[in-house]
């Protein structure tokens, strides 16, 4: 393949990546929250007092705090979803104070932006909603600072935008507590893993072994984050909670059997497979004819396997359904446990005093974030705060591609703009604006997962709707709103993206998180090995399989860079299926072994273990993995699939070397 042809078909596989959607379940009950919680405000106002300025400015206010509920009204369990909602609310309004406190003075106004930036960025190493909830205090910060939305009292503005928050919190609290009167959520998600469970067992082939697979440990990984986040004390001492868990503990041999009867490429017979059925549907629904599990023949270890761990879940579901579910005193009750704020502080802290590609990307979102405060000051620009929150939005750094999200984020707000300038421009404030607020409020929980260009062709033409409606004058908002997006790109691609090294050096960082799930493999090898009925081998594999699926992801997300990195960072991922393999293999092993009784050899497990350590250490360095040796007919499988791993590991070494030659001899 030529030079040129290869650049052609990377173009137009990062073009693809940029306008791919990725698949999800649309959610009705969001829909309806977001639709109610952001219209209605700004909707009674409008129909209300059509020609009052600051009566719109001040429901247009309150749904800018309902569109940031709604933004962070993710997740299925409910106490969850409240408490990242009220959190970001909270963060949200602080901007907007801080904002009000310095709109108007150029100078304080500046240093604002600096300090909410320095805290924005800081707070990714945090949590994952720690940091998201400070982007809305950058945003809406720069927004207060920026913007006039007439009313009498400029303090006014934060009060009424908190509320207009705690009105959408309001309305998830009532529906999360119909919901949760039954667990619904928690069930649905306990009843996906025993349906992927049942698409493991029928999967025929390599292909759909593997996709049924990911399926499962996507269930797996959901059903225990949604059971953690909904631990209360209430919820603790509540039977049905406490039946939920030991039911879904009682999965891991299942799992664990399921896994080893793939390695083989078995399949199950279909009473088993349609148990595991009846298993999701009684969970789902308690009121239905509990399962009966049919008569398991002997056979195999691995069938042996599956036969002992279906017999442990009947018994478990048996004590569980038993009348008054007292008999849950007996089974597995654990979940994992979620860090402290406190330790999540001093971890925060440990990144902060010892990552430096940290405090780079931080730096990074200073300095755009500066520029651009500057740049409307000094150029006068009538409205800035879209260049405010173009940067914000596309240059905070730990929301994964930065030059995807810019070049999503220009081309869809080039639709948005257009739809929401023109709808202020030529629609009459009356019903037919609160018509088109509805619909844009409710297309944000359909598209938000999605795709993020879609997200901005939503959100876009809401936030100039929301904050442009109490401005009688229209003349030119489409080429303003549009030069002023343009601009925010292009300040954060010029200063923010292109010319710092570590932009081109993400796929050899991404290395070291590859190497970090080959340790946790050799953790995991030597805990299922030495101790296959173990309690903690269930937890040494959830480690494993999460780190394989979050590296995926973090690979996808890589996809919407340019080709230069996408293509080097995907390169990964056969390794990662690789790894994957052995993962499993370790699995089947570890399950015929503890349905045997017969110990593995001691030696062959030291030795996976050191070859584990070694390859994870090989990724991190570039250098070649050493040879696994052990005594032939020890642990065949393992050893072939690390093997498999090791070469793969090798091959894209040289590939990378030939790559890195091809582009000093260009």
């Amino acid at each position: 393949m030529t030079p040129l042809r290869r650049a052609v078909d990377d173009s137009e596989a990062w073009a693809r990546a940029l306008v791919r959607t990725t698949p999800s379940r649309v959610q009705w009950d969001r829909v309806a929250l977001a639709a109610v919680g952001i219209t209605a405000p700004v909707g009674v106002s409008l129909l209300l007092a059509p020609h009052n300025d600051a009566a719109i400015g001040a429901g247009a206010l309150a749904s800018m705090g309902a569109l940031v509920a709604t933004a962070m009204d993710v997740g299925a369990a409910g106490i969850e979803r409240v408490h990242r909602m009220v959190f970001a609310s909270f963060m949200a309004g602080f901007g907007f104070a801080l904002g009000t406190a310095v709109h108007g003075h150029a100078a304080l106004t500046v240093v604002a932006v600096i300090a909410a930036t320095l805290l924005s960025g800081v707070s990714g190493a945090i949590s994952a909603t720690v940091s998201k909830s400070a982007v809305y205090f950058l945003m809406f910060a720069v927004t207060a600072a920026n913007a006039d939305f007439g009313l009498a009292s400029p303090w006014m503005a934060p009060l009424i935008f908190f509320v207009g928050a705690m009105w959408r919190v309001l309305l998830t609290a009532v529906a999360a507590a119909y919901a949760g009167r039954a667990f619904a959520p928690e069930r649905q998600a306990v009843a996906l893993v025993y349906s992927a469970l049942s698409d493991q067992l029928v999967a025929e082939d390599a292909a759909s072994r593997g996709a049924a697979g990911t399926a499962l440990t996507k269930a797996l990984n959901d059903a225990y984050d949604v059971l953690v986040a909904s631990r209360t004390d209430i919820a603790a001492h509540d039977l049905r909670w406490q039946r939920l868990v030991a039911v879904l503990n009682a999965s891991a041999p299942v799992v664990d059997a399921v896994i080893a009867m793939a390695e083989e490429g078995r399949t199950a017979e279909n009473e088993i497979v349609l148990y595991l059925r009846g298993v999701a549907g009684w969970v789902t629904d308690p009121a239905r004819t509990r399962p009966r599990l049919p008569p398991l023949a002997h056979g195999p270890e691995g069938e042996a396997a599956l036969g002992a761990s279906l017999r442990h879940l009947a018994r478990v579901i048996g004590r569980v359904a038993s009348e008054g579910g007292r008999a849950v005193d007996d089974v597995e009750l654990s979940l994992p446990s979620t860090p402290s704020a406190l330790s999540r502080l001093r971890a925060a802290g440990r990144a902060l005093t010892t990552g430096t590609e940290l405090w780079n990307s931080i730096l990074r979102l200073v300095l755009c974030m500066t520029v651009a405060q500057a740049l409307c000051l000094a150029w006068q620009i009538e409205r800035p705060y879209l260049v405010m929150l173009t940067v914000a939005q596309v240059m905070k750094p730990d929301f994964g591609s930065v030059f995807g999200r810019a070049v999503q984020r220009g081309v869809g707000t080039l639709i948005g703009v257009a739809i929401g300038s023109l709808a202020v421009a030529l629609i009459p404030r009356d019903g037919w604006q609160v018509l088109i607020i509805l619909l844009l409020a409710a297309s944000i929980p359909i598209v938000m997962p999605r795709n993020y260009g879609l997200y901005s062709i939503v959100t876009t033409p809401l936030a100039v709707l929301l904050v442009e409606l109490h401005v009688s004058s229209s003349s030119g908002l489409v080429e303003i709103r549009l030069l002023d997006t343009l601009l925010g790109c292009a300040i954060v691609l010029l200063l923010g993206y292109l010319p710092w090294p570590q932009t081109w050096h993400a796929p050899r960082h991404f290395a070291a998180q590859v190497g970090e799930l080959a340790r946790s493999l050799s953790s995991y090898a030597d805990v299922a090995m030495r101790h296959p009925d173990g309690a903690d081998r269930a937890t040494a594999r959830r480690v494993v399989y999460r780190r394989i699926s979050d590296a995926r992801t973090a690979i996808a997300k890589s996809l919407a860079e340019p080709p230069a990195i996408s293509a080097a960072t995907a390169s990964w991922l056969p390794e990662i299926t690789a790894l994957e393999r052995v993962t499993d293999a370790v699995t089947a092993v570890a399950t015929e072994t503890a349905a045997s009784g017969v110990s593995l050899d001691a030696h062959a497990v030291d030795a996976v273990c050191a070859a584990l350590d070694d390859l994870a250490d090989a990724v991190t360095t570039g250098r070649a993995p050493a040879e696994l040796i052990v005594p032939p007919g020890a642990l065949d499988e393992v050893v072939g699939e690390f093997v498999t791993a090791r070469t793969t590991l090798i091959e894209r070494r040289k590939g990378a070397t030939m790559h890195r030659s091809r582009s000093d001899r260009a």
